[in-house]
């Protein structure tokens, strides 16, 4: 099935890389908003956990959370679950947390020899009982292949409040094994249902690739009840899917900070990704954005309407790749400015300098 490591440590690729600092710049804004919020708890769960460290020294994705929190300086409860299913792997993991000398409010619990859904079972029970609620929560679901990711526990954690996933979806492993009669049961846990069924047949690798990603997607906004999900697209230096990352939330800050950390990270050519969640409107993260692509988005979309600033930045954020620091300056700034305008501000307030945007309540007309 899928080619995961066989050693205890392995080598960090390109792609691992860009994953890890995503994550890193996503907890680094998600855990001080969550303390500022006044919760006494909030939790971190690691489905595949891993050593906690590549054979470069590099840190892997439990170390980059605890770190993430530790520079946080939250004096909550945190609670971290980190599940790694190979004993070596689990034993190097908690070699390196004993090494940290965490302060007493982080609560971490090693799951090594387990798989992640009893691991998550017991965790759940031993903290908030079998009916109880989660607190805010972020789950890194990030397997190798496509086992041991059943898309019961990501629909049990977006069923809570303010919790989210950040989900790996290995395309290239679940295209090679999608018909294989001897994972029938596996991929039906992994989707959720058995629709996935309906993309064996499909000929061409595009069709089939867009099929099964679409197919995550939607599960994830109507059977977990996400309110925002995006897609990223990962594909090596030939142009071929590698994976997709999806992110779901309930929340529009949070996916305003998710979109904060897709755009900072650096492909440095080794690599590309690009928000994948619209097949028509398919954004490539450079250090450059296409303005003109978020220009031509907002132009459709407002086309002979007034707006405020506020509903602009919604539809950006909701509804495009883009985040909410490209569209004052790059975009409407431009279409005020241009000869003849493109837009109009009427009623503006006494004192406002064309080009500027800063009330979400001023009200734009899309001539």
């Amino acid at each position: 099935m899928a080619k995961a490591p066989k050693t205890t440590l392995w080598s960090l690729d390109p792609h691992s890389r860009a994953k890890h600092a995503i994550l890193r710049r996503y907890l680094q804004a998600w855990m001080p908003i969550l303390t500022r919020g006044g919760f006494e708890t909030i939790a971190y769960i690691d489905g595949f956990a891993g050593p906690g460290l590549y054979d470069g020294g590099e840190d892997g994705s439990p170390l980059i959370a605890l770190k993430a929190a530790l520079s946080a300086s939250i004096t909550g409860k945190l609670l971290f679950l980190f599940v790694e299913e190979k004993p070596p792997r689990a034993d190097h993991l908690r070699a390196l947390i004993d090494d940290l000398a965490l302060p007493p409010n982080f609560v971490v619990h090693v799951e090594g020899g387990r798989h992640y859904e009893p691991a998550f079972e017991d965790f759940r029970r031993r903290h908030f009982g079998s009916a109880g609620r989660l607190p805010p929560t972020f789950a890194f679901i990030d397997p190798f292949g496509w086992t041991g990711a059943p898309f019961s526990i990501v629909r049990y954690i977006l069923g809570q409040p303010k919790c989210e996933v950040l989900v790996t979806f290995m395309y290239e492993e679940i295209n090679r094994f999608v018909g294989h009669p001897d994972q029938t049961a596996n991929f039906d846990s992994f989707f959720g249902c058995g629709d996935w069924r309906e993309g064996i047949g499909l000929a061409g690798a595009r069709d089939r690739n867009r099929f099964l990603h679409d197919l995550y997607l939607r599960q994830l906004k109507d059977a977990a009840g996400a309110r925002y999900v995006r897609s990223f697209q990962m594909c090596n230096t030939s142009g071929v899917t590698d994976y997709y990352l999806f992110y779901a939330t309930g929340s529009l800050t949070g996916l305003k900070k998710m979109k904060e950390a897709m755009w900072a990270v650096d492909p440095s050519g080794e690599f590309t990704f690009s928000d994948a969640t619209d097949p028509r409107q398919l954004v490539l993260f450079r250090s450059t954005p296409r303005y003109e692509d978020l220009c031509r988005q907002i132009l459709t979309r407002f086309a002979g309407r007034v707006a405020t600033v506020g509903e602009i930045e919604a539809f950006v954020l909701a509804e495009t790749a883009f985040c909410d620091t490209h569209y004052k300056r790059q975009v409407l700034r431009p279409l005020e400015l241009a000869d003849p305008p493109r837009i109009a501000v009427p009623n503006a307030p006494p004192g406002r300098r064309p080009g500027t945007f800063a009330s979400p309540d001023l009200r734009i007309r899309f001539l």
